[in-house]
């Protein structure tokens, strides 16, 4: 047979091979190691797997990348284990009981102020219309007569550049985080006082659970959704509170405490230091299993299913819309098509990433805008966890029989129910590398690797 021909055939067997172990992921890790088995009073070691029994000598992993835009397979797997983390505590599932569907819940969305005015959509009327068509300080239209649509790329791009204010806006992103803690602190004062009670009180006959997400706003700034939920003592494992506090009284709080929390900035290097807020548009909508399934998104009431596909969407996405994919500096945004706007939000946080140790880490933040939080966080009590559904999918994996629809996933163990006594299981990997060979290096690595098996 022809070398070359005989080299490819080998390269695309491997490439074969590694697609069909990463299971569609398009960007797996590679990894070079062992497990074995170790008697633990001899220290002899069994093996139990090695990557050097694969085709080219490699275990690929999924890489896990939530986004869409960088691997489709693990996105949608995110997705959907975000659906169950979300709808598990709304309705009930996987081991958490049905009864929570009966706890006071509110999906609550809190906003970002104002940094200035940028274009967006009206209800599809004009985007800002003004008979006076007044102009800014800088010379520049402060009006906008056209009617965007969705996929228009001035959606979030600011009138005046030079009136909008950067510097304010990525203040506001890094300190979004402790805004938040700062509302869910203040939210359980205000039912306590509510009811009459110390919050020590109050903390023993009732419970703040929440799952929440954040969404980038085409100006570029988060906004956050939460599924806020009282419970009683025992989280939702147990009744409801006994407190006398309904879905009407925990909405009217949070709209109450998200005008009232405040957080002063992290001074810059001028002694400058900013007073945040939430925005002024502050939205609850009750969630009940009698609302109707797609019903109009200006009711007040949502079905629990809507709730978490409409979340369990967002989080595949971050700030892809910005044309941001990665991790990026300003000099590297501009020739792979990142939007004005979202480049000049890039520059603020790297100029304010020198202004002291308050900002410095802006640095490692850059691809999210300036925002360092996780995109879906969640009390302790809300639900099942992330880990937990991989370590039941793991489970099933090897033993499809023994974990039943039903099963209470928070007490399934990753670990083989036949270790022996006596002996523990050890393992030792190196990262050699992302993605999948070209056609020469895997026909390499596969030659190598038949070697080495050879030897």
């Amino acid at each position: 047979m022809n070398t070359a021909l005989s080299a490819t055939l080998i390269g695309e067997a491997g490439q074969a091979d590694a697609e069909k172990r990463a299971r569609g992921c398009t960007r797996p890790v590679r990894l070079v190691g062992s497990t074995d088995l170790v008697d633990r009073g001899t220290g002899e070691a069994r093996p139990i797997y090695s990557s050097s029994s694969e085709l080219d000598g490699t275990t690929y992993v999924r890489c896990g990348n939530r986004r869409a835009a960088v691997c489709p397979s693990c996105s949608r797997e995110y997705k959907g284990d975000a659906w169950h983390v979300l709808m598990c505590g709304l309705a009930g599932g996987k081991g958490i009981p049905a009864s929570v569907a009966d706890h006071p819940c509110t999906f609550a969305t809190l906003t970002a102020p104002s940094f200035g005015a940028v274009h967006g959509l009206r209800n599809k009327g004009p985007c800002r219309a003004r008979r006076d068509r007044p102009i800014c300080r800088h010379g520049r239209p402060a009006w906008c007569n056209r009617r965007h649509t969705d996929d228009d790329r001035l959606l979030g791009q600011p009138l005046c550049v030079d009136c909008y204010d950067y510097l304010a806006h990525v203040v506001w992103q890094w300190h979004a985080p402790e805004l938040w803690r700062r509302f869910t602190i203040a939210l359980q004062r205000s039912l306590a006082a509510k009811c009459g009670l110390s919050v020590k009180s109050f903390r023993k006959r009732c419970k703040i659970s929440y799952s929440k997400v954040v969404e980038f706003q085409a100006r570029g700034a988060v906004h956050m959704h939460a599924l806020i939920r009282l419970d009683g003592p025992q989280g939702p494992d147990g009744p409801a509170s006994d407190l006398p506090l309904s879905t009407g009284d925990l909405e009217e709080a949070i709209h109450a405490v998200s005008g009232r929390v405040v957080v002063d900035s992290k001074p810059l290097a001028d002694g400058t230091v900013y007073e945040l807020r939430w925005g002024v548009q502050v939205d609850c909508r009750s969630v009940r299993e009698t609302a109707r399934r797609g019903g109009s998104h200006s009711s007040s009431v949502v079905h629990p299913e809507q709730v978490a596909s409409y979340l369990a969407k967002y989080l595949t996405k971050a700030t892809e819309d910005f044309g941001l994919t990665r991790q990026v500096t300003s000099a590297q945004a501009v020739p792979v098509g990142v939007s004005r706007h979202a480049v000049a939000l890039i520059q603020t946080a790297e100029r304010l990433a020198g202004e002291g140790d308050g900002y410095a880490r802006l640095l490692a933040h850059l691809g999210n805008l300036g925002y360092r939080g996780h995109p879906i966080t969640k009390s302790r009590a809300y639900s099942v966890t992330f880990g937990q559904i991989r370590r039941s999918r793991r489970f099933f994996r090897r033993k499809p029989a023994a974990l039943a629809a039903d099963s209470d996933i928070r007490r399934v163990l990753d670990v083989d129910d036949d270790l022996p006594d006596g002996f523990v299981v050890m393992s030792s990997w190196v990262f050699v590398g992302q993605g999948y060979l070209d056609l020469d290096s895997a026909a390499a690595a596969v030659r190598s690797a038949a070697w080495t098996r050879s030897r």
